[in-house]
């Protein structure tokens, strides 16, 4: 009777302690599951929070009133466009062409020159604006090439020491198909003076890669490049423009 009475209760023991086994583990994969399920949640919840903001393009349209004005007083014709687009993030696609026709009169030469000239560049917005503000300070390369003609109308024979100045000899001579390639880097700030209108400066250091070589004639200016030095090949050049900028 003992032994049966012993034997009754060592089993309720051991199926008590299976049952508490299995009561754990089961409490254990419910707790997990539910923390699992809650943090899916919460992390569908805050992907679904995050709002996309979509860059604007923005594209600008300038107009270099500088040299514009600088060719009408001296009796030469000067137009000059550019295009900049806000590509990705602060870089912009800068897009640029004109036209001159440039009288050029010096003691021995008096000539015109007339063709066109196009850019294709990039540049990096440097300037982080504040709050509704839209201003840049950027720097950029463009490579540029250009063609043109000339026009000789007059020239006189170099006389170094004498008394009277030579009389010019009238010539009126082409110079056709002519070409230039260079290479820029520039800096230029933009101010958004009112809604979407912008006023601006550039300075433009150049470097010519390659020019055409006319047989005595010397090339003295090159459209868009402007003067062009004899030792050097370097140049110089400055822009003052207004430009206006369309969002969508």
């Amino acid at each position: 009777m003992r032994q049966k009475t012993a034997y009754l209760y060592q089993n309720f023991f051991t199926v008590k302690t299976i049952f508490i086994h299995k009561y754990f583990v089961f409490f254990i994969f419910y707790t997990l599951s539910i923390h699992f399920f809650a943090q899916q949640k919460t992390d569908s919840i805050a992907k679904d929070s995050i709002v996309k903001v979509k860059q604007p393009v923005k594209i600008r349209f300038g107009f270099d009133t500088g040299k514009y004005v600088w060719a009408k007083l001296q009796n030469s014709v000067s137009y000059d466009f550019y295009v900049d687009a806000n590509f990705y993030k602060e870089f912009y696609l800068l897009l640029a062409g004109g036209y001159e026709k440039h009288l050029s009169d010096n003691k021995l030469l008096n000539y015109h020159t007339t063709g066109s000239y196009y850019k294709i560049g990039i540049m990096y917005n440097l300037y982080r604006n504040w709050l509704d503000m839209d201003n840049d300070i950027c720097i950029g390369t463009n490579y540029a090439f250009a063609r043109f003609d000339y026009l000789l109308h007059t020239y006189r024979i170099n006389q170094p020491g004498a008394i009277f100045t030579p009389e010019p000899v009238v010539v009126e001579q082409t110079f056709d198909s002519n070409s230039a390639q260079w290479v820029e880097l520039f800096a230029r700030v933009q101010v958004e003076t009112f809604k979407h209108l912008y006023l601006g400066y550039d300075v433009e250091l150049k470097y010519l890669i390659h020019h055409s070589n006319i047989e005595n004639f010397t090339i003295m200016y090159i459209p868009g490049f402007f003067n062009k030095n004899t030792y050097s090949r370097f140049g110089f050049g400055m822009q003052y423009f207004i430009s206006y900028r369309i969002t969508f």
